[in-house]
């Protein structure tokens, strides 16, 4: 049997949608084309059953339960119809009017579909019954960087077998020439500590346990679904785009809700245009003099402008954000858009007039006197619950310090000033041991990514929805309700130009 393209072979099909960043493009829409044939009888394609499964698949996206059921068993059970749902469900929420000016890398919604995607892939990945697609994978997950004693010419995966010696399941089997750092599984750790390795050597290789190489390939499927979505929207012409966005209508419906409901979270990530928009303004109308514009005073939009035109921002969103607005029309439409938020009211006269306020995102604000404050967050709270009846893991401590670090009165304080200050907040649970403590405190500050300081986690976080009550029941926002300074969002900036789409 031929295995050249997915149209005409299984495995090729299985093997291109696993690994999307290892193909060209002819591949890849070879792929699409495999999926198209689900919705084809006698040659003829039915578009409307099509576009009906896309929406039904982009929305079920939206809940968290269909995307954690499809780790389980797959949500799609083809890796070609996978990639025509997923790619097109993702050009229909690019689209939707309200989001067409937002990078993707900003659209939760986006994100909640490659979250299924790559559940789906996973899950089809882990049921395949031939073992050498794992052995494909796997020459792409753990062969060696460029530079690392140059490239192995053999085989970097030569088995998938059992060796009971080693614990029950499957083992990627590495010869120990071609093995490489990213070999050394290891067991999760809590407190700071590398855990275990998993991998164990005999008769010169290295049995490396499937569940690291499926850990892996979750990270992998992750990053490479931007590159079947960009294969995707390259592929499809400017009438088929038309054609989907113009007869497309539950996605649409579904974006609406969300929005007529406020739920603004659930729609885009926590650093959105609009929010970088007013931000800036009232930044620049808070630096200008009192005689161009202010604060709680209504201002025609020239005067605005004039503030805009003013301002010398030394943050590069800010700049972005300023060089946006070409015309006072312009920063008066933006506003005039944006008169449902909280800082911002309009006064519909012969000449409209705005009225700014401090900015505020929605989110109710905490105000940390002492670090016990923290806790007036329901997710804190509950983790204060937990931490009463047992010790924390790692991720507990790493998220208390970066968000007592971030805060305002620690800036400039020394790190045993702050440490002390975390001790006493510590003391409160049972198994608070004040050597031990300083010692995982100090250890979380040491430790930087890059040279940056670690954020918090915020809401959207897996380990802090541990404690969330519900982010539509929640009145609050990590990011959004504590007081951190305006370098913490320029980071928060910087690192998602830079996150995979």
């Amino acid at each position: 049997m031929s295995r050249d393209t997915p149209t005409d072979d299984e495995y090729t099909a299985y093997r291109v949608a696993a690994l999307p960043r290892e193909e060209g493009e002819f591949q890849l829409t070879q792929l699409f084309e495999c999926g198209y044939q689900r919705w084809t009888v006698d040659g003829e394609q039915k578009t409307e059953k099509m576009l009906a499964d896309i929406e039904r698949f982009t929305t079920e996206a939206f809940a968290p339960s269909t995307r954690e059921e499809a780790t389980e068993r797959p949500y799609v059970d083809d890796p070609g119809v996978l990639a025509v749902l997923t790619t097109l469900g993702a050009v229909c929420i690019m689209d939707h009017p309200k989001l067409e000016d937002t990078p993707p890398r900003h659209l939760a919604l986006l994100g909640d579909l490659r979250e299924l995607y790559v559940n789906n892939i996973g899950s089809l990945v882990r049921e395949y019954e031939d073992w050498s697609l794992h052995q494909e994978i796997a020459e792409t997950l753990y062969a060696k960087a460029p530079g690392e004693d140059g490239v192995h010419p053999g085989r970097v995966c030569t088995d998938i077998t059992t060796r009971p010696e080693f614990g029950e399941g499957y083992c990627l089997e590495i010869p120990l020439v071609a093995a490489s750092r990213k070999c050394l599984a290891r067991t999760d750790s809590d407190e700071g500590k590398q855990g275990e390795i998993q991998a164990h050597v005999a008769d010169n290789n290295l049995y490396v346990p499937v569940s690291d190489f499926m850990a892996k390939y979750r990270e992998y499927a992750e990053d490479a679904f931007g590159r079947l979505l960009a294969v995707q929207e390259e592929a499809l012409t400017a009438e088929q785009r038309s054609w989907l966005i113009v007869n497309e209508s539950a996605i649409t419906e579904r974006i609406d809700r969300f929005f007529q409901a406020g739920q603004t979270h659930r729609v885009w990530e926590n650093w959105s245009r609009q929010k970088r928009d007013i931000r800036t303004i009232i930044n620049a109308v808070k630096a200008t003099d009192a005689d161009t514009a202010q604060l709680d005073e209504p201002q025609t939009a020239r005067d605005l402008y004039e503030a805009l035109e003013a301002y010398e921002p030394n943050r590069t969103w800010e700049q972005r954000a300023c060089d946006s607005f070409l015309t006072p029309r312009s920063l008066g439409n933006t506003l005039t858009a944006m008169q449902n938020h909280e800082s911002v009211s309009v006064e519909h006269k012969w000449e409209n007039r705005y009225t700014l306020t401090e900015y505020s995102d929605g989110a109710r604000p905490i105000h940390v006197d002492t670090l016990e404050n923290l806790f007036e967050l329901p997710c804190m709270a509950a983790m204060d619950d937990r931490l009463q009846e047992k010790k924390p893991v790692r991720k507990d401590l790493f998220n208390l310090v970066r968000m007592a670090w971030w805060l305002p009165q620690y800036r400039d304080t020394s790190k045993d000033e702050f440490i002390s200050d975390v001790k006493d907040l510590f003391s409160r649970w049972p198994w608070y041991d004040e050597e031990v403590t300083q010692y995982q405190i100090r250890y979380e500050l040491d430790n930087d990514i890059g040279g940056e300081i670690p954020l918090p986690m915020n809401c959207a976080n897996d380990d802090i929805q541990r404690y969330c009550i519900g982010r539509d029941q929640c009145p609050y926002s990590i990011y959004g309700s504590l007081p951190f300074p305006e370098e913490m969002y320029e980071q928060i900036d910087a690192q998602s130009k830079h996150s995979p789409q």
